[in-house]
């Protein structure tokens, strides 16, 4: 098993992305396997968590806990919020659970499918990385449950991962910004 300090460079990104018009150089980014989130995107999401300083955030698509940690660590250093994230896959949700070990009171790893009823503060930043044919949908179970200040962001949103994200783009309650990383990013802003 792999801890969530991975050194950045344990798989050159272009090992699983091939250059585009979006982002020519996917050799600048570094990731822990095929599926995981590039670590220099879940970089920048730990800064948005400390530039933001949300109180309620949500995640979708656990996996292995190296984004929930990384939330986590930027929670515990804004000195306040909580991340709740849900994996379905037990044995990847375990994982997620050790490797989230050192940041329990910030995170809490639930082994569930993403969309189950939040009876919970209203959500100030989720991020949505579980199946793609899902990541819509949560956005749209969760939006009655965001504030107006939340901002939200999709994970796999280039080309290569088919037109799933157009629904994410076409969407009137969220003011979009597509970000070129390999695998894509798109940020949003909830219109309320």
């Amino acid at each position: 098993m792999t801890s969530p300090n991975i050194p950045i460079g344990y798989y050159n990104e272009s090992q699983f992305t091939k250059p585009s018009p979006e982002c020519p150089h996917p050799e600048r980014w570094h990731t822990d396997d095929i599926q995981g989130t590039e670590v220099e995107v879940i970089s920048m999401v730990a800064g948005l968590i400390r530039g933001l300083q949300p109180d309620v955030v949500l995640e979708t698509g656990t996996s292995r806990g190296f984004m929930s940690y990384q939330i986590g660590v930027s929670l515990r250093d804004n000195g306040h919020g909580h991340l709740t994230t849900y994996e379905p896959d037990e044995e990847t949700w375990s994982e997620a659970v050790h490797n989230t070990e050192q940041v329990r009171e910030w995170v809490t790893c639930e082994n569930l499918p993403s969309m189950v009823p939040w009876q919970r503060e209203l959500l100030d930043f989720c991020w949505f990385d579980s199946l793609l044919e899902l990541r819509w949908r949560e956005f749209d179970f969760y939006f009655e449950h965001m504030s107006p200040r939340c901002v939200v962001g999709f994970h796999d949103t280039a080309a290569h991962f088919g037109d799933w994200a157009q629904q994410v783009r076409d969407d009137p309650r969220i003011a979009v910004l597509d970000l070129p990383t390999p695998r894509g990013v798109i940020l949003g802003r909830v219109l309320k």
